[in-house]
């Protein structure tokens, strides 16, 4: 019986890998034993999710110290994208901004990854290994700090490890891949390329799989529309624009989601309803507070816990979020990865790209986000349109809402770049790659 640990220390693995048929073929061989490493406060979350599936759950408790802070500030100043220019701008406060011009180079990046494997603290998950001695790590989420101490201690003890790239801005934004993997598994060309031209990772490690999350929106059958629309408190007889917020951790003294909201409420026909989708794992704070009135539904992800950075999807609330996409004739959102989603269920999607009713400085604004790298070939795709101010938005609305099959090949080439195939093969080409090291 051979054993693979795969770890699970950001929400989003559990959408990615966790609620996808991946475990299920994978227990399905029947000669490979499936162990997931998480927070010990996430423990309990997937034992009940797992708890039919015959998988092994086990909680390591870490503490990030100096030494991991400090590696994560080289790793994020060894690399150049407009997307951390604007990061360190911003968020980052300036950090690494002089430290970049030394070091974001091809020797600076040998530099930062020796030093990464003598600093790194090691022993984190010893009992771990001791207890399963696993064939095979699949990290799923390379430049997290969790999986580089998991990472560190396999190849200590000659363990393979197979990785992946956990979301499609994160090689331009979460600074350098410290440990190259025996093989990257990226969700598209795209991320490929990056991984080669700004991580130095050898093109003959990367296997290109899809995203597996998406197979389940193309090859499973959708709640009934009667049940969906009872279910969200609506009406099944209208039609329903989805409004996705930006969330407060993106904008300080978020006005722009309540802004954009009354904007759509005050112009869009009457024969629509409008479901706000809050963030999982975000707050608005100008809405959080609001109950359904008039036409306006809002619907949180059922989150169990008390921190909304921890928060975990669960299988039910995947299917809730294809209903949610499945059932809109129009998309609104912000600069998220829901423009994807709703390009893989062919819906029209509008970008929202400014602060509502007022006017901030640059590094203050939405429009930032527009300049990050990973938005340019959605922006440049055609399967999308980017409002710059109310007057577009209520323009594109119209437009949408009177031609609705417009910019289909556009959202087709939007899907081709971002997700590779949509053929819900996906999860197979995965652990297709997982078995050959194991």
């Amino acid at each position: 019986m051979k054993t693979i640990v795969i770890s699970s220390f950001h929400g989003i693995i559990s959408r990615n890998i966790l609620s996808t048929s991946i475990i299920p073929i994978l227990v399905s061989l029947g000669d490979v034993r499936v162990v997931i490493v998480c927070p010990p406060k996430k423990r309990i979350f997937f034992e009940e999710e797992f708890k039919d599936a015959s998988v092994f759950i086990e909680s390591i408790e870490i503490h990030l110290s100096w030494r991991d802070r400090f590696m994560r500030y080289l790793s994020l100043s060894s690399i150049n994208t407009k997307t951390l220019y604007n990061k360190r701008r911003t968020e980052l406060k300036g950090r690494g901004k002089i430290l970049s011009y030394f070091i974001a180079n091809k020797l600076g990046r040998v530099l930062v990854r020796f030093l990464n494997s003598i600093i790194t603290p090691r022993h984190s998950f010893e009992t771990l290994f001791e207890k399963y001695k696993p064939s095979l790590i699949f990290s799923t989420d390379i430049q997290n700090e969790y999986d580089i101490r998991l990472i560190v201690e396999a190849k200590s003890r000659l363990v393979p490890v197979v990785s992946m790239i956990r979301s499609w801005d994160n090689l331009t934004s979460k600074g350098l891949i410290r440990h190259i993997p025996q093989k990257l598994l990226v969700h598209s060309a795209i991320i490929s390329d990056e991984a080669i031209s700004m991580h130095d990772i050898p093109r003959e490690s990367i296997e290109i799989t899809g995203i597996p999350h998406y197979d389940f929106y193309v090859t499973n059958q959708r709640t009934e529309r009667e049940i969906f629309f009872t279910r969200i408190g609506g009406d099944s007889r209208k039609k329903m624009l989805l409004f996705v917020p930006v969330g407060d951790r993106y904008i300080s003294s978020n006005t722009v989601d309540g802004d954009i909201l009354d904007i759509i409420d005050k112009n869009l026909p009457h024969d629509f309803q409008i479901l706000v989708r809050f963030p999982p794992a975000d707050n608005v704070r100008a809405l959080e507070t609001k109950k359904n009135y008039g036409r306006i539904i809002f619907d949180r992800p059922s989150a169990r816990f008390d921190n909304l950075k921890h928060t975990e999807l669960s299988k039910e609330n995947e299917v809730h979020l294809a209903d949610s996409l499945y059932y809109s004739d129009l998309i609104v959102s912000g600069p998220s990865t829901m423009c994807i989603d709703g390009c893989v269920f062919d819906k029209p999607v509008i970008l929202v790209g400014f602060d509502g009713y007022e006017s901030r400085p640059y590094f203050e604004s939405i429009r930032r986000y527009y300049d990050y790298q990973h938005f340019k070939p959605v922006l440049e795709s055609g399967g999308v349109r980017y409002a710059q101010n109310q007057q577009e938005l209520i323009r594109f609305m119209k437009y949408y809402i009177e031609n609705p099959s417009q910019d289909f090949a556009g959202r087709k080439r939007v899907v081709t770049l971002e997700c590779f195939k949509t053929d819900g093969k996906s999860s197979e080409r995965l652990v297709k790659a997982l078995r050959t090291w194991i």
